[in-house]
């Protein structure tokens, strides 16, 4: 097959797995050809036209591999269309024709690490980091894929590198301060942590470990202004509002205490453990209040609380001697014993 790009003839020769090889003397026409198969490749994505982008953004990355942006579209097309397998051996043929190419080696690794393959992932990690010493792509996803394998020192490493070539990167930033938050050296975890949420406020896990440090510190306004930036972000993140709750009763806001936590107990509607401290909140509440109507009114629905509590696990003692107690009419004006 030929096209002519820009006055130029260029040949493309069909290979395995759908594979292009093309060769030209003109750099600037190819680079030119591979943006309009890029183009191509989009509009025939928002149409829809799946198959017709799959062989375009291939194109394109064929023709331009050292290029990110081609291979994050080719990578998410063949994630979306549930092609792994055939994405994997695209990717192996592409590095035979570009071996010393660092980033077709990192975009192998992203596949391998959507297929929850972590050995070969750090291992195209690694060869794109040597292949690419000055392109952070590669040491960052060394960085994660370390992480998790658990091997704190080498993700360490790894995060150092990256933070040297791109400072400004808030996943970095992040795993740094998990790696010292791992290690209790909160001073470091702290700062790591707000770094990287002052590029991205949206990094849930670094935030609640932030707000974990500042409890640990008994920092606790600073632990309530984290916990309460998570649930206006996501108002089911319910590890953020049980720890606020158990905050509020510890602190005597019973009234808030238990707002968070008939608010938990939707989200978590299987836990013996949420509708328990929802009915110590509520009998607590109930103590403090002057008015016997709203005492009645609070202790009745503390005794559904503990009944969903025997409902889920007949076997607790605490929540039958609550009922029992309640039943009895016995009043709390101690406080009731909290089960955290």
């Amino acid at each position: 097959m030929t096209w002519a790009v820009a006055g130029l003839a260029i040949v493309l020769l069909l290979g395995g797995a759908g594979a292009l090889t093309l060769w030209s003397r003109d750099d600037a026409s190819l680079k030119a050809a591979a943006e309009a198969a890029f183009q191509q490749g989009n509009e025939l994505n928002k149409q829809q036209r799946l198959d017709e982008a799959l062989d375009q953004f291939s194109r394109a990355v064929t023709w331009s591999p050292e290029t990110h942006r081609y291979h994050q579209a080719l990578v998410l097309m063949f994630v979306a269309m549930r092609r792994g397998p055939q994405a994997v051996q695209f990717y192996k043929e592409l590095i035979q024709r570009n071996p010393k190419s660092g980033v077709v080696h990192y975009w192998l690794g992203r596949l391998y690490l959507e297929r929850q393959s972590l050995d070969d992932a750090a291992r195209e990690f690694d060869l794109a980091r040597q292949l690419a010493p000055q392109d952070e792509h590669g040491v960052i996803s060394l960085g994660h894929v370390y992480l998790r394998q658990g091997k704190e020192e080498e993700a360490l490493a790894a995060y150092r590198k990256a933070n040297e070539l791109a400072p400004r990167v808030a996943a970095v930033h992040a795993g740094l301060g998990t790696i010292y938050f791992h290690r209790k050296e909160d001073d470091k975890a702290e700062a790591e942590y707000n770094d990287a949420l002052m590029i991205d406020p949206s990094l849930t896990e670094a935030r609640y470990n932030l707000s974990l440090i500042y409890e640990r510190r008994k920092e606790w306004e600073k632990a309530v202004k984290q916990w309460k930036q998570l649930l206006e972000d996501d108002p089911n993140e319910s590890q953020a509002r049980e720890r606020l709750a158990r905050y509020d009763v510890s602190a005597g806001q019973y009234a808030e205490a238990v707002n968070e936590y008939t608010m938990l107990s939707e989200v978590r509607q299987a836990s013996p453990e949420v509708f328990l401290a929802l009915g110590e909140a509520q009998v607590l509440l109930a103590s403090t209040l002057p008015n016997v109507a709203e005492q009645r009114q609070l202790k009745d629905a503390a005794v559904e609380a503990f009944q969903r509590v025997i409902e889920l696990d007949p076997s607790n003692a605490q929540a039958r001697r609550y009922l029992a107690q309640l039943n009895r009419g016995r009043t709390f004006r101690g406080g009731a014993p909290h089960s955290h």
